[in-house]
């Protein structure tokens, strides 16, 4: 059983793709793990489940269900505006055509943040960003920070890739009255017994970090390069939308609960099966279908956990229509099946690999279906 998966996995060094680690969960129970290459450059250390990974926007996934948590409680809804819990939001401003900024028509909602249709943009470096992590370095004073820049279109209208989920986790922490690492760590991490993943990690996980790298698209090879996360923009920051490292283990603790009605082997409920069932459902409206699909995601939509599969012909995926989860900017790859009660996350440390994102990932969530049905 899965010798194709077998057949691809052992080949991705051949493809340059020096390390990676590919789980596969069904019913709560592993049915597939592959660790291939080596986690330091020299060629010496063979991938463990040891290593560690900043995971950048796979990230979004684990704030989503953050979130989603607090919708639960009551302590927010998707139709809350973002200046209920973020005042600076109250006043957005928006480029008109031509360049012109004008004073925004549209209320930014909480689920506009869930599906990136806020209108806001990716840019990390802008005047008044660099202005707040010099003078309020915290989540919560960059967050606002990011209210005084004009908005690219009326917040739920189009869809953008940005830093709406940054914005989500700063709500995250003025609703539940914790710091955003905080908050995970005590209803996340540490329910479901997981000590390597966070937004710092200590000098004994630095020495587990796989080598990270570089990928040159047209030569399939990857450069070694400084192991870094440009979006952990300050020591103080938690960016709930690239932040996060963590061991493929751990990760997968938290998907396979999802995928099994959101509760964890250990018992601990981490969301409702009402909740679970909400977040495969796409959210998006069709300008921003048609937005998210130009990208590469055709067939898929973006629902309260990021991508959502909306129709198999377009998408030519085997997975069920509901399927969910995301990638992150260093190659991982997670993805969510309700349905079948499937969970699976690839992890890797290689940066621009265009070639992952648009053969690796679906070769993969394919041939596991494949052999499952």
């Amino acid at each position: 059983m899965f010798s194709k998966l077998d057949e691809l996995m052992e080949a991705m060094t051949s493809r340059g793709i020096p390390a990676c680690d590919l789980a596969v969960t069904k019913d709560g129970k592993s049915i597939y793990r592959k660790m291939v290459g080596f986690s330091d450059s020299k060629g010496t250390k063979p991938v463990s489940e040891n290593d560690l990974y900043w995971i950048f926007s796979a990230s979004k996934v684990i704030t989503c269900i953050a979130a989603l948590r607090l919708i639960e409680r009551g302590l927010i809804s998707v139709d809350d505006p973002v200046s209920k819990y973020i005042p600076e939001y109250a006043e957005l401003k928006v480029k008109a055509k031509g360049g012109v900024i004008v004073p925004a028509s549209n209320v930014m909602t909480i689920e506009h943040l869930f599906t990136m249709t806020g209108g806001m943009s990716y840019v990390i470096n802008t005047e008044n960003i660099l202005y707040a992590i010099e003078h309020n370095p915290s989540t919560l004073g960059v967050v606002k920070a990011m209210a005084k820049d004009p908005l690219l279109f009326e917040p739920g209208t189009r869809y953008k890739y940005s830093l709406c989920h940054d914005v989500l986790a700063a709500v995250v922490e003025v609703a539940s009255g914790m710091k955003f690492s905080e908050y995970l760590k005590k209803n996340i991490f540490e329910p479901l017994g997981i000590k390597d993943m966070g937004f710092r990690p200590s000098e004994e996980q630095l020495t587990r970090f796989s080598a990270m790298y570089t990928y040159r698209n047209g030569l399939g090879e990857a450069i070694e390069k400084k192991i870094e996360n440009k979006y952990a923009l300050i020591p103080e920051y938690d960016s709930g939308g690239a932040g996060l490292f963590c061991s493929v283990d751990e990760y997968m603790k938290i998907i396979t609960a999802v995928a099994c009605g959101g509760r964890a082997e250990n018992g601990y409920e981490l969301l409702k099966p009402e909740t679970v069932k909400m977040m495969t459902l796409n959210r998006q409206c069709d300008a921003a279908l048609d937005d998210f699909a130009g990208a590469r995601y055709f067939g898929y939509g973006w629902g309260l956990c990021c991508r959502t599969h909306m129709n198999p012909t377009l998408s030519l995926s085997l997975s069920p229509v509901g399927e969910c989860g995301w990638d992150g900017a260093a190659g991982a790859f997670s993805m969510i099946d309700t349905t079948n009660r499937i969970a699976l996350y690839f992890g890797m440390h290689v940066m621009g690999c265009n070639y992952v994102y648009q053969m690796i990932h679906p070769r993969i969530r394919n041939l596991v279906y494949e052999e499952l049905l």
